[in-house]
């Protein structure tokens, strides 16, 4: 203001001397308006007006006029309420040169209005076409611009050669037809941080948005997502990505807040059902000033700040993240999804298929195909079939399935250092989890890896694994073994001859055991009323040895032996003629008399079991 001011002044001084000249032609010219501008300082209103080609040439050829010119720090003040780093940032964001050009006019009256002219009150119509309101009291000149902002004029009656400059402390605006913001712009100013996270981690989501012809967006607050990070036990938004299922229900989720349609609060009937980007609907419903949104679980958020308008559509605040049915797979769509045919077949042999669906929440251990051909190597058996049988039948099949299952839901973000579970088997087993991965260890020590972490299913999650986790398992005794096939005579004859630790002891054996009916055959067959009288006639050294002959000492399953005539030795010391053919098992003795294995592959703790339907004899 001095530099104008001192301008002023010295033009009035020389205007003073050259009119004592006899040189002297004429008055001294005043400034034209872009020079009174520099010389006052107003660097950035002579910035804007050349950012508009042709107005400064435009300004300069008004007969009159009267200009409401705002100061650097008016400017910079201007900056700052549009969010806007430098002159060229505001621009953009006011819409463009045009609507520059028209704030600019804006402060410009084509007519002289000296401080002195003024009246009171004053509406004066500006080169914008619109009208600003100048009021002038004893002291203080203020102008009011179309929003309601009053400015003060700090410098007044600056006289320019086609009128006047009045110096003022802000930036009068005009009516302006100014640009939406976008989504993502909307999001910004409203501290929607969590909620642009989400949508920038779906990979083309922002520009799908940006780009929808038209959308009414409910966007949950940050403080929505905190408490839906609770809800799924996730500390953070990756956490709850990998608890909902991966990156496409992340997008589900997020396209089930978005309509492709524009719904102003205003528009809204007392109840809408609107059909989301994800395909599925949301309800919303509208009560005097409040509305609130219900989603696919009878969830309901409440909007807290609505009607935002953004650039394609419109931006609803709500204080709720809304779930659509997010379709997760169940465990046997899960173990499909990812090769797991032996699993699924294995369950399926259980039978344990309905149990695994049913239950509330599980966290299932799923062994590849891989995991089960190493068991099948491990077991010597060919197949799922050799494998029940060398592991004591589908009792404990499925104690080794449920050993691989958790009765609750297990994230690997969820796990400690280490960890104790207890299975569905009732038997514990040990999850470790490092930087490195996470590792099961079995009852037995035998530690696997997971593959595959956190594939969320309706019920649970399953964890991919290279091994398959063997729990203890309860396999009988022969005693026992017998005892469960109400083997009765065997076990006399057994205890009779005092074979009894023998057998509980031995390594390893077969053993064809008589039923009940095939000794009563033989004592039919050799005229005797009894067991009794058997070893009365036979003596205990030849009964001995008749058990004995029944034993073979190492493990043949019926899968193991080879197809057709086998001699096997026995505990008798002569060997026995085993027979396969397909799947029937015959045994003959040293009489030539043949029986057939009428049940086969009861496995005991220290080898099998055959039933057979007839008592085979050594030479005796």
């Amino acid at each position: 203001m001095t530099k104008l001011l001192r301008f002023l002044l010295v033009g009035s001084f020389f205007f003073t001397i050259l009119s004592c000249s006899e040189d002297y032609q004429g008055p001294i010219p005043y400034p034209t308006l872009i020079e009174a501008a520099n010389e006052a300082g107003l660097t950035t209103l002579v910035t804007a007006v050349r950012a508009i080609p042709g107005l400064e040439a435009t300004l300069q050829d008004q007969q009159a006029i009267t200009v409401f010119a705002p100061t650097n720090d008016a400017f910079a003040n201007a900056l700052t309420a549009f969010g806007a780093t430098d002159l060229n940032d505001l621009v953009a964001k006011l819409g463009g040169p045009a609507n520059l050009q028209t704030v600019l006019g804006f402060h410009v009256v084509p007519a002289v209005a000296f401080s002195r002219n003024l009246n009171e009150d004053n509406t004066f119509t500006t080169l914008a076409g619109q009208t600003l309101r100048v009021r002038s009291t004893p002291g203080s000149v203020t102008v009011t611009d179309a929003a309601g902002n009053v400015a003060q004029v700090v410098q007044a009656d600056v006289e320019i050669e086609n009128g006047v400059v009045h110096v003022i402390d802000r930036v009068l605006l005009p009516e302006l037809d100014l640009p939406k913001p976008t989504l993502v712009e909307a999001a910004t100013e409203a501290g929607l941080t969590t909620l642009l996270t989400a949508v920038t981690a779906v990979d083309g989501l922002a520009n799908a948005l940006l780009s929808a012809p038209a959308i009414t967006v409910f966007a949950p607050t940050n403080e929505a997502f905190a408490a839906a990070l609770q809800v799924f036990g996730a500390s953070d938004l990756n956490e709850l990505v990998v608890k909902i299922g991966g990156v496409e229900n992340l997008e589900k989720v997020l396209g089930f807040h978005v309509v492709p349609a524009v719904a102003f609060s205003t528009d809204l009937a007392a109840t809408n059902t609107f059909t989301t980007l994800s395909g599925q609907e949301i309800t919303v419903e509208r009560a005097g000033g409040t509305v609130t949104v219900t989603d696919q679980l009878g969830r309901t958020a409440q909007v807290v700040a609505a009607d935002v308008e953004i650039a394609n559509g419109v931006v609803h605040v709500i204080n709720g993240v809304m779930l659509p049915d997010l379709m997760l797979p169940n465990i046997v769509e899960a173990a499909q999804a990812a090769g797991l045919s032996v699993l699924l077949d294995a369950v399926t042999a259980a039978d344990l298929g309905g149990a695994l669906l049913n239950a509330d929440a599980i966290t299932v251990f799923a062994p590849t195909n891989d995991a089960f051909v190493a068991a099948l190597q491990a077991f010597n058996a060919a197949d799922l079939n050799q494998l029940v049988a060398r592991i004591g039948g589908m009792e404990n099949l499925q104690a080794v399935l449920g050993f691989h299952v958790v009765p609750a839901v297990a994230f690997s973000t969820d796990l400690a250092a280490t960890n104790t579970f207890t299975t569905l088997a009732g038997q514990e087993l040990t999850v470790a989890s490092s930087a490195s991965g996470v590792t099961v260890t079995d009852a037995l020590g035998n530690t696997v890896n997971v593959v595959a972490a956190d594939v969320a299913i309706s019920n649970g999650v399953v964890h991919v694994i290279d091994g398959v986790l063997l729990p203890e398992l309860d396999l009988p005794n022969v005693v026992e073994a017998a005892q469960a096939a109400n083997l009765t005579v065997l076990l006399d004859a057994v205890t009779a001859a005092g074979l009894g630790g023998t057998l509980l002891d031995q390594e390893a054996m077969t053993v064809f055991a008589p039923t009940n009916q095939a000794f009563l055959d033989l004592l039919e067959a050799l005229n005797l009323g009894s067991l009794q009288e058997l070893i009365n006639t036979l003596g205990v050294d030849a009964v001995t040895k008749v058990l004995g002959f029944h034993i073979v000492p190492a493990t043949a399953f019926s899968f193991d032996l080879a197809e057709g005539a086998q001699q096997v030795p026995t505990l008798a010391g002569e060997n026995l003629t085993v027979t396969r053919s397909g799947n029937n098992v015959t045994v003959t003795d040293a009489s030539g008399n043949t029986y057939n294995v009428v049940v086969a592959d009861v496995a005991i703790e220290n080898g099998v079991v055959h039933v057979i339907d007839g008592v085979v004899l050594p030479t005796l």
